[in-house]
């Protein structure tokens, strides 16, 4: 105990005892008032609307195919307010309470504190029937429960405690785009703030350029600050009391160094020009700049929108270089293309229906340099790009006849995540091996404020970024159609060979090839292990030291010979992974077309390739080449095939199968293929996975329905 002499002790009890009986008060003003809400239900409960489990967390059965409480009320003649708390919310719930519709849960799978109003004369004296349900027929688990009822309107409610946030970057001292997330509990908290110009807002999640107020309920919470995969965060608990402002300072600073690269999202949307999601054009605004993407492309279907006039008039233009571009939504296919020249050009003819002409009118577009093939393995409009049905993986065949005539093609696309995260990158790798030069694609495809969330996926294109604000669109585009890219989500990856030549780059003729990866991501992230291919087959796989994957910037360095050739030219890609965020304040999104109960959430880096030439001809030959090359000397013998092909790798092996099948269907089996079986094990792998793969598509494309979109 704090002891001084004669009065001033007495003094500074009097004061302590004070603080005491303040703090207490206070507590006992917070748990009133939290009292004052009416528990209908405390617990969480299991519904099921569909007939097996949706993910292998829920392989137990469920309470209910909907969820129903009947409970003693009263009848009131003014406004109250329903809380609830759900969990993995995909399809429509629609909230019922003595059958009029209060509303539906939030279409959100994260974890959600959500309010809503009961307009006066709904509640009844005595017994009272609360519902969610939904008439979806796809299966949706969901958790729901934790139910209170509040007296009062829910602007009221949620406006209660008055708290104001400033963010700041802590280099430089001044405030900060950024994203702020409200928990409680461990769950997103729904505040009482309303969007405007200032701030982005969905329950637990505001976007902001640094300062941002609000309400919320009596109560403790945890508030956290972040500016996307570059930044470290900041959180703080907070308790609220009602009748008091809290101010709040939280700090954040960058951790990943990313000069010298733009950070790109090319999948853009907004409710205002796309017509689905929830984010509006003016919210759109301020969640880039609270994301930290400094070359936004606007890809709303089948429209040309610039944003350059809005981030103006908002006063966020210096956060970002914005991009006219347009997602061509076809039933053929998405594809996003950019720059255009004006929001006035004619579109593309998104009507079209085959390929041909679909790129024709996409690069007939007034200044139009790229065109991205979208989530080419999922189905829309009932046609799955890269399906059995239409496409060959292990040779990037397409069974119809259609030549792929776009530049690029996304790899990772946050919202639209695949069941196993490689599954796009050995496509774009099978592409390579095919001839085609395709910019690996990292994006969003984000039409939400806070669900999918703009930016977790993103390309980091190498050009000067030093003003975000003025970048120069050109020599992005170029820098980005010739492949100086690394791509993540989550996680930023960059390689050289021999010191000399990065993604994009060609390396001549060496005596050795030394190869550096380097892996980056935040404190609060995690990298575990650094992946390298050559010719879109894995050469080794480095596990980073348990002590080095949180740590902030570079996590981990390898540095290793890669096994080239000299007989064959080669491309090297570097892959990082780590274990995906499922905290609130940057949660990754569950896939989007499973093909899985089964899931595990990942984080991953690509790099662009590098060309190596190592038969020093002057120039890369890709692995079909190579393989049209030893067909056509061989004159499509078989046994002189095999023989040439054991100076090659397996991606040549797998074209010559491609080739020998066309060349002779009817004998295929009996001759190259049974000779195959007994060469090498690379030539015998390439050969069994031609045709397996083979005989996939063959059984897809006699019962193509609902893979065809004919």
């Amino acid at each position: 105990m704090l002891r001084v002499p004669g009065n001033r002790e007495t003094t500074v009890m009097k004061i302590f005892n004070l603080a005491i009986l303040i703090l207490l008060w206070q507590a006992v003003l917070v748990a009133e008032t939290l009292d004052a809400a009416q528990i209908l239900d405390a617990a969480l409960h299991h519904v099921r609307n569909g007939t097996g489990p949706e993910w292998s967390e829920f392989d137990g059965p469920p309470e209910s195919t909907s969820y129903q409480l009947k409970f003693e009320g009263n009848a009131a003649d003014s406004e109250q307010t329903l809380r609830i708390a759900q969990h993995d919310v995909k399809q429509l719930w629609s909230i019922e309470l003595n059958g009029k519709k209060l509303g539906r849960l939030h279409r959100d799978e994260n974890a959600i504190v959500g309010f809503w109003s009961i307009p006066k004369s709904t509640l009844v004296d005595g017994q009272n029937d609360l519902q969610i349900s939904t008439t979806s027929k796809n299966s949706d688990d969901i958790l729901v429960g934790d139910i209170a009822l509040y007296d009062g309107a829910a602007t009221d409610v949620l406006s209660e405690c008055p708290v104001t946030v400033s963010v700041r970057d802590k280099t430089t001292g001044k405030p900060t785009p950024c994203r702020i997330t409200i928990l409680h509990a461990g769950r997103l908290m729904t505040s009482g703030a309303q969007s405007n110009d200032q701030m982005a807002v969905r329950p637990g999640v505001i976007y902001c350029t640094g300062d941002a107020e609000f309400g919320l309920p009596p109560g403790t919470y945890e508030i956290v600050a972040g500016r996307g995969p570059e930044y470290g965060i900041d959180s703080r608990s907070l308790t609220v009391v009602p009748g008091k402002t809290l101010a709040l300072e939280l700090s954040i600073e960058r951790e990943v160094s990313t000069d010298g690269f733009a950070a790109c999202d090319t999948h853009v949307h907004t409710l205002t020009h796309s017509g689905h999601g929830d984010s509006t054009v003016r919210e759109r605004m301020l969640t880039l700049a609270g994301e930290g993407i400094e070359f936004p492309i606007a890809t709303d279907h089948n429209v040309h929108i610039d944003y350059e006039e809005l981030a103006d008039e908002l006063g966020i233009r210096g956060f970002f270089t914005p991009v006219i571009g347009n997602e061509v939504t076809t039933k053929f296919g998405h594809f996003n293309v950019f720059p255009v020249a004006s929001a006035d050009v004619p579109i593309p003819n998104y009507k079209a229906d085959n390929w041909p002409d679909i790129f024709a009118s996409i690069y007939g577009t007034p200044d139009v340099k790229v065109a991205i093939l979208n989530h080419s393995r999922d189905i829309h409009s009932s046609y799955r790009p890269f399906g059995p049905g239409h496409h060959l993986a292990a040779t990037s065949t397409n069974l119809d006849g259609w030549d792929l005539q776009a530049n690029a093609m996304e790899v990772v696309n946050s919202a639209a995540q695949q069941t196993d995260v490689m599954q796009l990158v050995r496509d774009w790798m099978s592409q390579l091996n095919a001839g085609r030069r395709l910019t690996p694609v990292g994006c969003s495809d984000s039409h939400d404020v806070a669900r999918h969330f703009v930016g977790q996926g993103r390309t980091y294109i190498r050009c000067d970024d030093a003003d975000p604000g003025h970048i120069d669109v050109d020599a992005a585009v170029d820098s980005f159609v010739a492949g100086r890219v690394s791509i993540g989500c989550g996680l930023f990856a960059d390689i050289r060979i021999n010191q000399t030549a990065g993604p994009g780059g060609t390396v001549g003729k060496s005596k050795r090839y030394v190869a550096k990866v380097d892996v980056c991501g935040p404190s609060w992230m995690e990298a575990d292990e650094i992946e390298v291919f050559v010719n879109g087959q894995s050469v080794r796989t480095f596990e980073l030291k348990t002590a080095d994957r949180s740590k902030p910037g570079v996590k981990a360095r390898l540095e290793m010979q890669l096994p080239i050739s000299a007989n064959q030219d080669a491309f090297v890609v570097a892959v990082a992974r780590g274990p995906g965020v499922r905290k609130l304040h940057w949660p990754i999104a569950k896939p989007y077309q499973p093909v899985s109960t089964d899931w595990t959430p990942t984080f991953v880096a690509v790099t662009g390739a590098i060309w190596i030439d190592a038969d020093g001809d002057g120039r890369f030959t890709s692995a079909r080449k190579y393989a049209t090359e030893v067909c056509t000397a061989s004159d499509y013998n078989s046994g002189r095939v095999l023989e040439q092909l054991k100076k090659f790798d397996s991606a040549v092996a797998v074209h010559a199968a491609e080739l020998l099948m066309t060349d002779s269907p009817d004998t295929f089996v009996s001759g190259a293929f049974r000779d195959a079986r007994k060469s090498s094990p690379v030539i015998r792998g390439a050969f069994e996975t031609y045709y397996d793969e083979w005989q996939q598509s063959q059984r897809a494309r006699a019962g193509a329905a609902g893979e065809t979109g004919r």
